[in-house]
């Protein structure tokens, strides 16, 4: 042992090498050991970035069949709003409250409207009476079926009626 000593004493250029040497692998060693830890950080992180993913891809996921049902759901109800409004029944069910505000307004502020009004009332519900009953009802359900034509804006009609001698005597 005292012969290395007394080597290295005459070769101080191999006594510095052999411990900047020595530094070396310390620094290595240190060095292998802070990249192992680091690695493992980093190992955590990317886990946890990866879980952190798959939820929010799970929430945008679930927000997103949500928003597509609701869309699904206000086109259903837009449709059917609109099938309702255009339902059969709906525009005449609306024009006979308009007729039967203005029938109530005519008779409070016309005095000879309303027994006038009355009579021909009065006949117009024999008549519809009669047509519902016997042929005249066979008649009309054959000839003219449920669905009227359509006609033109100019020539619509609510009402269809034939005036009879009565009528005609007054004009």
């Amino acid at each position: 042992m005292m012969e290395v000593i007394e080597f290295f004493r005459q070769n101080p250029f191999l006594f510095g090498l052999i411990i900047g040497l020595l530094i070396a692998l310390a620094v290595l060693i240190r060095g292998a050991f802070t990249k192992r830890a680091l690695n493992a950080e980093i190992r955590k992180l990317k886990e946890s970035l990866y879980t952190k993913m798959q939820i929010d891809a799970k929430g945008h996921q679930s927000r997103e069949s949500e928003l597509e049902q609701l869309r699904t759901a206000n086109e259903n109800l837009r449709i059917t709003v609109k099938s309702l409004q255009q339902k059969p029944g709906r525009a005449e069910i609306r024009q006979l409250h308009v007729y039967d505000k203005a029938v109530h307004t005519m008779l409070a502020r016309a005095p000879g409207f309303a027994p006038t009004w009355e009579i021909v009332l009065k006949e117009a519900e024999d008549e519809l009476e009669k047509s519902e009953k016997g042929i005249t009802a066979f008649m009309r359900r054959v000839f003219m079926p449920s669905k009227p034509m359509t006609l033109s804006e100019s020539q619509t009609k609510f009402i269809d009626y034939e005036p009879d001698e009565e009528t005609r005597d007054k004009d």
